[in-house]
């Protein structure tokens, strides 16, 4: 979700370059002047994430011992319990749903079965962003083998079904409590691990709370509500992704005023932001990218893999020939470019080779035209769904 805690950001200067979207006016959205005192990971590129030599790692094992074979432990335990608790979410809002082997393929929602009785195009087609009579066909990907969970499939009276996971449930975030989280020492577990909680965060939240009506304010309150005990620290949805993903406890000292906080996060937090979360986070909106379980051992190729899912099932052409663009690359543009020109490129390296030549078609003109005519940016859709990988 694009909501931040309250944190000084008075030494911090803005530069807006997002394209207004009135429809979302009033919600409070990412303030992307806090990533542009923090440029360093632009030098190694988004979709990189350091690791230290096998030589180094080696040595600090056998300078270590057994006292780094305790951290590991304690690491490696931290970890599955996250993948454990999402897998376990995902199952019970399985079970919830109404329609147990609903895939993108296989989904006849009603604007798909508008545009298949508008039009002569193909009604196996699904699209998992655009509405089908604005936007042109194209190849979605993996994204059409994804389990589909709507509100109109979600009925949460019918917890009888999905009993024994919701104790099992209860029995996971009960060691969450209580996990040890110091041996969260290296980056990829910590970004493991902590985009597992913030995914297990919000849909835990829809399970306790229910499924909030379709509006950006009810939304936020949602998220606010989002709330898990981690390590002895009591958390929400807000802090993980704003304080302990996005914001590096370091960044701190660019700011006039200590923010809130800020010793939970020197301890919990990054060591540097990691572009690729954005493609990671789910807060259960239609506009989020898909769920899945992140492994520390995997997590540099999941989060490249998620990247480029999402980006050839979002990025579309429209009837008009403009190149569309999720609305989450323009809240955080500054990630992957330093304006909107660098972004459409950024975004068109990404894409696969045919739907890639398709977006410089669109971009034909570019420079003889202003790049607002040749550049829509899809709204934000605050309709409750998942997309998940199962």
């Amino acid at each position: 979700m694009r909501i931040i805690p309250n944190i000084d950001t008075r030494n911090l200067h803005r530069k807006s370059i997002s394209i207004s979207d009135p429809s979302i006016h009033n919600l409070r959205l990412l303030s992307l002047e806090l990533l542009l005192s923090h440029r360093t990971y632009r030098n190694r590129g988004p979709s990189r994430i350091p690791r230290r030599s096998r030589n180094v790692e080696q040595a600090q094992e056998s300078s270590f011992g057994s006292c780094d074979d305790k951290k590991f432990d304690v690491e490696s335990e931290a970890n599955k319990l996250s993948e454990d608790i999402l897998k376990c979410l995902i199952n019970i809002f399985v079970r919830l749903s109404s329609s147990k082997a609903k895939t993108m393929d296989l989904e006849y929602s009603f604007c798909s079965s508008l545009a298949a009785k508008a039009s002569n195009e193909d009604s196996d087609f699904r699209d998992p962003y655009c509405n089908f009579t604005e936007y042109k066909k194209r190849e979605i990907g993996p994204y059409k083998h994804l389990y589909v969970i709507e509100s109109r499939s979600v009925d949460l009276s019918r917890r009888k079904n999905a009993s024994f996971l919701i104790r099992r449930l209860r029995i996971l975030l009960d060691k969450l409590a209580n996990v040890g989280l110091d041996g969260l020492i290296s980056h990829q577990h910590k970004l493991a691990f902590w985009i597992n909680i913030y995914n297990s965060c919000i849909m835990n939240a829809f399970l306790e709370h229910g499924i909030p009506d379709e509006s950006s304010d009810a939304i936020m309150v949602q998220m606010q509500k989002a709330a898990i005990k981690v390590g002895g620290h009591a958390l929400n949805a807000l802090m993980i992704e704003h304080l302990i993903l996005r914001l590096p406890y370091h960044l701190k000292y660019t700011c006039a005023k200590p923010a809130k906080n800020d010793e939970k996060t020197k301890r919990l937090g990054l060591e540097w932001c990691e572009p690729l979360v954005t493609f990671a986070l789910s807060c259960g909106s239609w506009s989020s990218p898909a769920v899945r379980i992140y492994t520390a051992s995997q997590i540099e190729t999941e989060l490249e893999t998620a990247k480029r899912d999402y980006l050839q099932a979002a990025v579309a052409i429209s009837a008009s020939n403009k190149l569309v663009i999720p609305k989450i690359l323009d809240w955080y543009l500054l990630d992957f470019a330093k304006d909107l020109d660098g972004l459409v490129d950024w975004i068109c390296m990404q894409l696969p080779n045919e739907q890639r030549n398709e977006a410089l078609k669109c971009l034909e003109t570019k420079g003889k035209q202003p790049l607002s005519k040749l550049v829509q940016v899809m709204p934000y859709n605050f309709s409750f769904r998942y997309l998940v990988h199962r």
